[in-house]
């Protein structure tokens, strides 16, 4: 891994300077950066705050607007979200849920599991405690709003580009670096999407976000994330990095976080070994300080 960290770095550096330092919130093309607020989608969690539980099904279908936190009580609204359907059916901060539509809840997945399949429009009880009373509230559930884009402190040329196209406006770059003899070096980035791959003739082909495509063959010294060839395909995001001209290494976008925890919108297997780059792990861990937004 060391004969690639100092390309990536690199890689990093480019993918965190003109994707505009979004690591906080546009993994789904453009988010807040604080509070999630799909009820069937989870948002990540931390171990201390919610459920233990990172994972996030595709769909994002309704929005209850709460912050919960586990707590010795139970899966616990930590906030309300305003004019949002919880503040309208008179959820409180504090509140902790028993029940949804008298399933029991004992936890922030199990709040979720209640949630998901259900509609905007539909109607659902509420269970709570509230300083130790229990009463029902009726929710009726609405359709997630529109998360708002960030601006890009950096790049404000950025600004107004949906988060699932950032990385399609990434060009690439180069910059050189001096070995211990003082000999220049030159470290290039492709940056572009998968066209075609063969596994056996080990050649990955790519359309360059610069304009053209490449074919770019996999030899015994050359590094790919993930390390299974068979793993990419047409369609992946790909940065290209190269040394003098030669292939070092091919990262799948969703792997390193080429626009995954910096521009968003791209899903990702997470980069194997680097603990906390992956899209979803390195938000998973931001975002699960607050607690899970539903």
């Amino acid at each position: 891994m060391r004969r690639i960290g100092m390309a990536v770095a690199f890689v990093l550096i480019l993918a965190g300077t003109l994707g505009g330092l979004y690591a906080g919130g546009v993994l789904g093309g453009g988010g807040s950066s604080s509070t999630a607020v799909a009820a069937s989608q989870t948002q990540g969690t931390s171990s201390q705050d919610a459920s233990q539980d990172n994972t996030a099904p595709s769909d994002q279908s309704v929005y209850l607007g709460v912050q919960l936190t586990q707590t010795a009580d139970g899966p616990t609204i930590g906030a309300v979200i305003a004019g949002s359907p919880a503040e309208n059916a008179g959820l409180q901060r504090g509140d902790v849920i028993k029940a949804i539509d008298g399933t029991s809840v004992s936890d922030v997945q199990a709040v979720r599991n209640a949630l998901t399949g259900k509609n905007p429009g539909d109607k659902v009880t509420v269970s709570i405690t509230r300083n130790g009373n229990a009463q029902d509230l009726t929710v009726t559930l609405e359709a997630p709003p529109t998360p708002l884009a960030e601006a890009n402190p950096i790049l404000p040329e950025l600004n107004g580009i949906p988060g699932d196209q950032l990385f399609s406006h990434l060009m690439g770059g180069s910059f050189q670096f001096t070995d211990q003899n003082g000999k220049s070096h030159t470290v290039s980035v492709d940056l572009g999407t998968v066209t075609a791959v063969d596994a056996n003739a080990k050649t990955v082909s790519v359309d360059l976000n610069a304009g053209g495509s490449k074919q770019y063959t996999i030899s015994g010294d050359v590094t790919t994330v993930p390390s299974d060839l068979t793993k990419f395909a047409n369609g992946d995001h790909v940065a290209i990095v190269l040394v003098d001209g030669s292939l070092r290494v091919v990262l799948e976008g969703g792997g390193l976080g080429i626009g995954i925890p910096f521009l968003g919108g791209m899903h990702g297997r997470g980069f194997e070994g680097w603990q906390g780059f992956g899209g979803d792990g390195m938000f998973g861990m931001q975002r699960g300080k607050a607690g899970a937004g539903y």
